[in-house]
């Protein structure tokens, strides 16, 4: 085999090879939403408390982050722009990545894949197909209280 047919086969080889990553990318079958590890619905026993003076709880109050992470990173409580609270499962229901507020747009976004959740937990764009679990806020003085 001379050197320019071994480079041609090489050559075509790969390009055969890359092309089936690429067009299987491609394909026109819809995306797969099946949940992947770590997407079980949220803890269905949560009760903590936040304290909203606590430098800790600091992001809570400022208007450009408005949210904090509890029940060891499985909650997350926001401040929404009509000064209300709430609280929703963290992790996001596609694929687990922890999900984060944006108090201007109103939603829980997963900065994974896109998924945007409304205040009360449902779904507002996937590729996410479940909603997250909203949990109970009750405010009384600088105290927060999470429930479920």
């Amino acid at each position: 085999m001379e050197r320019k047919e071994f480079i041609q086969l090489f050559g075509l080889g790969a390009v055969a090879l890359l092309s089936g990553g690429c067009l299987g990318g491609c394909s026109s079958d819809k995306e797969d939403v099946t949940p992947g590890p770590g997407t079980t619905p949220g803890p269905t026993k949560i009760d903590f408390t936040l304290d909203l003076s606590a430098a800790a709880n600091a992001a809570l109050q400022d208007p450009a982050i408005g949210y904090v992470y509890g029940a060891d990173g499985q909650v997350i409580v926001a401040k929404t722009t009509a000064d209300t609270y709430l609280a929703v499962q963290a992790p996001c229901t596609h694929q687990g990545t922890p999900v984060a507020f944006f108090p201007a747009q109103n939603l829980f976004i997963c900065p994974n894949h896109g998924s945007a959740f409304k205040p009360d937990g449902t779904v507002s764009n996937g590729p996410a197909a479940r909603a997250l679990t909203k949990y109970t806020v009750t405010q009384t003085g600088n105290t927060l209280r999470v429930t479920s």
